[in-house]
């Protein structure tokens, strides 16, 4: 199992959900897997989380090659990505949810 720290984690699973919500809406898997820089995560979907934290996780899980990071510090999630988030959250977007609520301070 991959070890991440809590906010790397928190913000990775918010990550997920936007995946998957993305999934459920219809998008395909080469667009859903495409973020944008930290600045416009927190407009999308990361509001309230500092952009200095977003890049550390994003650095973190660079490292556990669970996303491929670009110079601007947009990413795509990776296939051990996926494989990792069907593995984590069987029942998908709900569990996600109940976790997000788990790990929010």
């Amino acid at each position: 199992m991959i070890k991440l720290t809590k906010d790397t984690d928190l913000i990775f699973c918010q990550i997920c959900e936007e995946f998957l919500t993305r999934r459920k809406n219809g998008i395909d898997k080469e667009n859903a897997i495409m973020f944008g820089n930290p600045a416009v995560l927190q407009t999308q979907f990361l509001q309230g989380t500092l952009e200095s934290d977003i890049r550390s996780a994003i650095k973190e899980l660079r490292n556990k090659k669970l996303l491929k990071a670009y110079i601007d510090n947009s990413f795509q999630l990776t296939d051990d990505a996926i494989i990792y988030i069907e593995n984590r959250f069987k029942n998908r977007l709900k569990e996600v949810v109940d976790i997000i609520a788990k790990l929010r301070p």
